[in-house]
C-alpha cells in the first residue's frame, strides 16, 4: 500500500488545527479533544432521538445548546477529536510513514487518556448524565479554576463558563437522580479529572537511551 500523506490524514478530520509548540499547551489540546468528542456524541444522539421542546427549562437548555453547538463548530475548525488518534494508530501499522506524526501525538494521546480513564472509571459502565455539563464544568476548572493560558485558542475567551453554570445551577433540583445531586457529583468528577491533567507528567522517549549515556 502507498504511504498516506499526514497533511491528507488530518485535513479529513480538522479544516484548520491549531497544534501548540508548547508541552504545558497541549494539556489544553487534549482537553479541548475531550470536549469536541463529548460534544459530537452528545449532539449526534439528541440529532437523533429529535425531542421536542416541551420542558420548563427549555428556554434555558436551549441557550445551552445554541452556544455549546456554535463552540463544537470551532473545535471541529481548530482541534481533532478521539477518532483521528485512534485512526492514526491504527493506520501507522498499514502506513509506516505516519509513525512519525504518530510520535508527534504521543503527549496528546497520554493526556487525553488519563482524562477519558478517569471518567469511565467514574461511571464504570453506568449512564453518563450530563455530558454537556462535564464538558464546561472541566474547561471551567481548566481555564478560570487553573488559570490556564488560552491565547492560542481565542476563542475559549468567547465563552462565558460562569453564565452557562449558571444556567445548570438554576436547576438543581430538576437535575436529581437516584436521590443524589448530578450537578454536585460533575463538578466534584471536573476537578478530579484537572488534577490528574494538571499533575500528570509526559516524559518522551521512554525507552530509548540516548548516546551520551552508553558512552
Amino acid at each position: 500500500m502507498g504511504a498516506i500523506p499526514a497533511i491528507d490524514f488530518l485535513s479529513n478530520n480538522c479544516t484548520n488545527r491549531i497544534k501548540p509548540s508548547l508541552l504545558r499547551d497541549v494539556k489544553t489540546e487534549a482537553l479541548l479533544v475531550f470536549a469536541r468528542t463529548a460534544l459530537e456524541r452528545y449532539f449526534a444522539q439528541l440529532d437523533k432521538a429529535d425531542t421536542g421542546t416541551a420542558s420548563e427549562i427549555d428556554e434555558e437548555a436551549l441557550y445551552v445548546y445554541n452556544v455549546l453547538r456554535k463552540f463544537l463548530t470551532q473545535l471541529q475548525e481548530s482541534v481533532v477529536n478521539v477518532d483521528y488518534l485512534i485512526n492514526l494508530v491504527q493506520s501507522s501499522n498499514k502506513h509506516p510513514g505516519l509513525k512519525v506524526l504518530m510520535k508527534k501525538e504521543e503527549p496528546l494521546m497520554e493526556y487525553y487518556d488519563i482524562m477519558a480513564q478517569k471518567v469511565k472509571s467514574h461511571y464504570d459502565g453506568k449512564f453518563v448524565y450530563l455530558p454537556v455539563f462535564l464538558v464546561v464544568s472541566v474547561l471551567a476548572e481548566w481555564v478560570l479554576g487553573e488559570e490556564k493560558s488560552t491565547h492560542i485558542y481565542p476563542f475559549l475567551d468567547e465563552m462565558d463558563f460562569l453564565e452557562l453554570i449558571g444556567k445548570f445551577e438554576g436547576n438543581r433540583n430538576y437535575f436529581y437522580q437516584d436521590d443524589s445531586c448530578k450537578i454536585s457529583e460533575i463538578h466534584e468528577l471536573s476537578f478530579k479529572v484537572i488534577e490528574k491533567l494538571k499533575n500528570h507528567k509526559y516524559k518522551a522517549n521512554k525507552t530509548r537511551v540516548s548516546k551520551s549515556r552508553r558512552k
